[in-house]
């Protein structure tokens, strides 16, 4: 596990820290990098699971947001569907009847809804969370490389928390370079100012928080 933990703080640190960072932050082994990590990730969230409810949107009888959802032609326009119908219905838009995994798409419904409703409080309680786990990354792996100690406590939790956080972030940079050759650090500064625009003048939406502007 140490190995696991070591590699995906390089990872993270690698990507999203600039030597132009503040001297402060060189402390906490720049964790700067743990926060611009966890913007893209809180930022990433929305659609993705708008995405997965709107696969999974399948009620006893065909009613008209399942058509609309078939209708589409793009993963990016069935997110913006679900939102709507969230926004203006709630959870109870969307019906798992048929889907296996009724019993937690339920509370993920919850949870979208909560979101479209007051996008930015919830947001930044994710990207809260978020911050946390990836900045215990990073003291883990202080500890590990700086201190020797390679069997913390902390240790397994640190990485069971972060490593699919780690990878949902890493996804986002990828898609970032691949389909707009964004450097990752812009990914972050656009993350950053998405989180503080969302339903807002701007008419930002939470399916779009990535999107350029």
């Amino acid at each position: 596990m140490a190995p696991a933990v070591a590699g995906a703080w390089a990872a993270v640190e690698s990507l999203l820290s600039h030597p132009d960072d503040p001297k402060e932050n060189e402390r906490s082994g720049k964790a700067v990098a743990a926060d611009r990590m966890a913007a893209i990730i809180a930022c990433s969230w929305p659609r993705a699971e708008l995405t997965a409810l709107a696969h999974r949107h399948k009620p006893r009888e065909v009613d008209d947001l399942t058509r609309a959802i078939a209708a589409c032609t793009t993963n990016q326009e069935r997110p913006g569907l679900v939102a709507e119908a969230l926004r203006t219905t709630g959870a109870g838009a969307l019906d798992f009847t048929r889907t296996p995994t009724k019993y937690s798409d339920n509370p993920a419904a919850q949870r979208m809804a909560d979101l479209v409703q007051d996008p930015r409080p919830v947001l930044n309680d994710v990207a809260g969370a978020f911050r946390i786990a990836l900045r215990r990354l990073c003291r883990t792996r202080n500890i590990i490389l700086h201190g020797g100690a390679t069997q913390g406590v902390a240790l397994e939790a640190s990485l069971r928390t972060a490593a699919p956080l780690v990878g949902a972030g890493l996804d986002g940079v990828v898609h970032a370079a691949y389909a707009e050759d964004l450097a990752p650090l812009n990914l972050a500064a656009r993350a950053e100012v998405a989180l503080q625009l969302v339903n807002g003048e701007t008419g930002l939406s939470v399916v779009n928080l990535l999107e350029p502007v």
